[in-house]
């Protein structure tokens, strides 16, 4: 990956991550996608709490497309690590990806001098939610975007072990 390919990098992709997301998703994917750009940052909340705080600022972000989102990761791309798109959210219409960055200035001095020169690494993930008990169960892809159905399947999920233990 280089600047100049950047955008072509994500670009191929962007399909490996919707299939991705149609293999573990009982959601409909559509492929029209838009844009939202997150910084991973270090933090030493749990990551319960981390998932929350990123949600509630990535909600007030309006997506947009990755022509448009390009001019920022071209800036940034001299300090980026590690770049992990995201489903944020699917709707009717289109697929918000969430274009999440490490930077280089947030690794330890050693290993950062170590890694300057190389380029930026690239994957596509898709959350899982810690609920589900057979990984190969199909779950709604906006589960993150549900709070409410989250919790009341957690305390399924602990009132069913309890009651196996019991």
């Amino acid at each position: 990956m280089s600047p100049t390919t950047l955008q072509k990098d994500i670009d191929e992709m962007i399909p490996k991550l919707l299939d991705l997301a149609r293999k573990h998703a009982s959601n409909k994917i559509p492929d029209s996608c838009k844009f939202i750009l997150t910084e991973i940052k270090d933090g030493q909340d749990n990551f319960h709490i981390q998932r929350r705080l990123l949600k509630k600022e990535n909600d007030k972000k309006v997506p947009v497309t990755l022509q448009e989102l390009m001019p920022s990761l071209d800036r940034l791309y001299d300090n980026l690590y590690d770049i992990n798109l995201y489903i944020y959210r699917v709707s009717k219409h289109f697929t918000t990806i969430d274009i999440r960055y490490y930077p280089k200035s947030s690794l330890e001095e050693d290993y950062r001098q170590k890694v300057l020169l190389n380029p930026p690494m690239l994957h596509c993930k898709v959350a899982i939610p810690p609920w589900l008990q057979d990984k190969k169960e199909k779950f709604d892809i906006n589960w993150e975007h549900k709070e409410w159905l989250n919790r009341l399947k957690i305390l399924w999920m602990r009132l069913m072990l309890n009651t196996r233990s019991g």
